[in-house]
């Protein structure tokens, strides 16, 4: 599969997960030029109708959810009996791989990352989609923190940490709920308990529940407690472990009745550590205390078949006695319903009848709160939150009003003073503002490109701040940090969009070297920000033995990058064959009247005024000193008020 492109668009290059279904692949987005996950289906699950199905749900589920801390589902397609999802890329690691690494975490970090997931699973809930397997591996973890929810809806393996029913996985034995050991109805609430064996997790570095085998851990959540997270690790404040107990209670209703609700814990579990202890409710006084998990769940077997060591566990679970307490309460219930007898029924009947119908109420009119004051205000009147419903879409408004600002319900359904039974659904409209957009990812792009993305979604450039920084590491013209992030929404006229661009390695004047000694050279190019070249040796008329003669390829005061290197060339004094000859050359100005002297030398350093228009009013010396060679000799001109007086050449002496 490496190096095959799917779509004509995405290149695989590197694996980078799996599991019992799928393999996870890098790849490149070669139209929009960016990295990719693509999730494909294993070739053996291609002709089972089931698994591509759900193969195809996952894709359907998570596409339809838009948030930061959902994973992001870009393409889904199939090619030549190759089934394909592509979605966002996360540099990062799955949060078990960070409690592997380092667990128990930090408390601040384990509830910031609780709460992020919260943040995810409210999103979902609101649209109707229960993740049913949360656990740390589907938990991916950015560099930067940021916390991102994948697979919503996938197929799973029936593997050795799964439970089955009727052929259909509910999830991972290790993080699912009772109610998903017993094969019954899962809800929102199935979540949240798996969010509570994370966050357990986390802070602890255990499982709540372990065993040999899946049916023992199975049994666990449903019959068993679990060691208190504050035993294993007493550094987790209370409030934090109150946080955990109510997740984590066996029966649904006990627990968060919402994500929301549970964030909310989150939040104020740091600023208020120090609370009374949460005890969860007993349940189980009046229930039958072993509970068996459905068939469908255990290995099916012909009938003949001996019995396994799960069928055997069952049985004498079920031949256990009842403690004599638990009779004693049963026996009490019993004579309480032979005395009240069809009275007692009958009255029971029509409240459990009345209860179940539900209240009538005055619908009340929530249009124009916010999302948590509509909530607040539908308890009153005996709405469940988890019957309330949300939809984020534009407020379009109309002739009598305005749009509502993002954030506050602009429709409801029932409408206001309407007589509703308060145990139906409420669906409430909750306004996005203004035309919004989701900023896209544009770092590692080529500025103008990141101008194009931005102009095919409507977006006025010319607004876009650019904010140009030397960076070593980045080719100039690139865009490496972007601000807002990726996936936040865009509101045109109030959002400021930075694009920071590089303008590649700073650029630096390079220092002049000549005539140093090597060591001083190096000093400096360092302190200057340049690295050293080639050094070499020459021979030099003009430069002492040792120092240096030339460097390159830039001259001094050029401007360079950072970093560059700068090659060097020391002087070897001067070449062997050279002759250096000295002469006198004596002014003398006529008639005692002052003349101006200039003479030049001309050599093997080439032509060099020596004494320019010097004023001279008696007999003076000069001690003039040539080199010469085989191919160079030298000469002397004196030149008296501008007229040559006298030229004198010096040949080379085999």
């Amino acid at each position: 599969m490496i190096g095959k492109k799917l779509a004509k668009r995405y290149e695989i290059l590197e694996r980078i997960g799996g599991g019992g279904t799928a393999i996870v692949y890098r790849a490149l987005d070669t139209i929009l030029n960016r990295y990719v996950s693509v999730k494909i289906l294993r070739s053996q699950f291609v002709s089972d109708e089931e698994f591509v199905r759900r193969f195809r749900r996952e894709a359907q589920s998570a596409a339809s959810l838009s948030h930061p801390n959902v994973v992001n589902i870009y393409d889904v397609g199939v090619e030549e009996e190759t089934y394909f999802i592509v979605m966002e890329y996360i540099n990062g690691k799955t949060l078990k791989e960070i409690i592997q690494e380092r667990a128990p975490l930090p408390i601040a970090e384990a509830v910031d990352i609780a709460k992020q997931i919260c943040s995810a699973l409210q999103h979902a809930h609101d649209h109707q989609i229960v993740h049913r397997d949360i656990k740390p591996h589907n938990i991916m973890i950015g560099k930067d923190g940021h916390v991102k929810v994948t697979d919503f809806g996938i197929a799973r393996a029936i593997t050795s940490n799964t439970i089955t029913h009727n052929g259909s996985v509910l999830g991972s034995v290790h993080y699912f709920s009772p109610e998903q050991a017993r094969g019954a109805i899962i809800d929102l609430k199935s979540d949240i308990y798996s969010l509570g064996v994370v966050l357990y997790e986390m802070v602890t570095g255990e499982l709540p529940f372990s065993g040999e085998t899946p049916i023992s851990v199975a049994l666990k959540h449903l019959q068993e407690h679990f060691i208190e997270p504050r035993q294993l690790n007493p550094k987790i404040p209370q409030s934090v472990e109150n946080i955990i107990l109510k997740a984590l209670a066996k029966d649904p209703d006990i627990r968060y009745q919402s994500a929301r609700e549970m964030y909310r814990d989150l939040e104020q579990s740091l600023q208020q550590p120090n609370v009374g202890k949460f005890i969860v409710p007993d349940v189980t006084a009046y229930t039958q205390p072993t509970i068996q998990l459905p068939a469908a769940a255990l290995q099916e077997r012909s009938p003949n078949s001996p019995p396994n060591k799960e069928d055997l566990f069952a049985k004498q679970e079920e031949a256990k006695p009842v403690g004599w307490r638990k009779w004693l309460r049963v026996l009490g219930i019993a004579i309480g319903v032979l005395v009240l007898g069809g009275v007692a029924t009958t009255a029971g009947y029509m409240l459990m009848t009345k209860v179940l119908a539900g209240q009538e109420v005055t619908m009340p009119k929530v249009v124009g709160m916010t999302r948590e004051q509509a909530i607040d205000e539908l308890k009153k009147f005996g709405f469940k939150e988890s019957n309330i419903q949300f939809q984020e879409l534009k407020d379009p408004g109309d002739v009598n009003r305005p749009p509502f600002e993002a954030g506050k319900v602009f429709a409801q359904d029932p409408e206001s003073n309407k007589q509703v039974k308060n145990t139906r659904t409420v669906t409430l409209k909750i306004s996005t503002g203004a035309d919004t957009i989701l900023m896209p990812n544009v770092t590692n792009r080529k500025v103008e490109e990141a101008k194009n993305e931005l102009a095919a979604l409507h977006w006025d450039v010319n607004s876009v701040k650019i904010i140009e920084e030397a960076r070593k590491d980045v080719d100039k013209g690139i865009v490496f940090a972007q601000n807002p992030p990726a996936q936040v929404v865009l509101i045109p006229g109030k959002t400021q969009i930075e694009l920071h661009v590089s303008t590649g390695p700073a650029q630096k004047p390079v220092p002049d070297l000549t005539n140093l000694t090597l060591p001083d050279a190096l000093n400096k190019l360092q302190e200057a920000g340049f690295l050293s070249g080639d050094v070499q040796q020459e021979y030099s008329f003009t430069v002492a033995k040792d120092r240096i003669t030339k460097q390159g390829p830039a001259k001094p005061g050029d401007q360079l990058q950072e970093g560059s290197k700068i090659d060097l060339w020391i002087s070897r004094g001067l070449p062997p064959e050279t002759q250096v000859r000295s002469y006198e050359v004596t002014a003398r100005p006529d008639n005692g009247q002052p003349v101006q002297i200039t003479i030049k030398r001309i050599d093997a350093r080439g032509n060099q005024t020596i004494v320019n228009n010097e004023q001279v009013t008696g007999t003076k010396k000069y001690q003039v000193e040539l080199y010469v060679t085989p191919s160079v000799t030298g000469e002397i001109d004196v030149y008296e008020n501008g007229n040559l007086k006298d030229k004198k050449v010096i040949p080379y002496m085999n």
